[in-house]
């Protein structure tokens, strides 16, 4: 293993010691899996299996961290309710500057106390892969363009969706077109 990469298990925490943590750069790597999403409530991520490459420069009065994501995870979808594979894959960065108290300075940017002794990274870590998903939760469509959600659930959403005339209406509408 070369020299300051760090093998975690996927059941360990995502708790980094930084005291005593010698400068330069240090690798990690992580397997979000399900018992990571299952933490967090509210739940919309079913399952899931995420490999997380973390990357930490530690210098003198500042951290800067690195995620690297890719994988998947079960989505519910928004059309047809059924769980589907949505992939995941992105890079964010998180600075990680000493001061005085806790303080977030900007998205990227946040201030931890000079007597803190580890960061815990699984929120920033749930929130990156949230930020990766997309808006609308749907089954992807197939090479030909049509949906892949469940037909049972498309054929009750088209009859559900056709608009209910009011006779009343329609007779008013029949003295309007003359």
């Amino acid at each position: 293993m070369p020299p300051n990469l760090h093998k975690v298990n996927k059941n360990s925490e995502l708790i980094i010691p930084i005291k005593g943590l010698s400068i330069g750069n240090h690798h990690y790597d992580f397997v979000i899996s399900d018992s990571f999403f299952e933490s967090f409530e509210p739940l919309n991520i079913r399952e899931g299996k995420v490999d997380l490459l973390l990357e930490l420069e530690k210098e003198s009065s500042l951290m800067s961290f690195l995620f690297h994501f890719n994988g998947s995870v079960k989505l519910m979808c928004d059309r047809c309710l059924e769980d589907y594979d949505q992939p995941v894959e992105g890079n964010f960065r998180l600075i990680v500057k000493y001061g005085e108290e806790f303080q977030e300075i900007s998205d990227e940017i946040i201030e931890i106390p000079f007597t803190e002794h580890r960061i815990d990274l699984s929120q920033y870590i749930y929130e990156y892969i949230q930020l990766m998903l997309p808006m609308k939760h749907v089954h992807p469509d197939d090479e030909l363009g049509n949906s892949t959600c469940k037909s049972e659930m498309l054929e009750k959403l088209n009859e559900l969706s056709k608009p209910a005339t009011d006779p009343r209406w329609d007779a008013l509408l029949k003295l309007k077109k003359k």
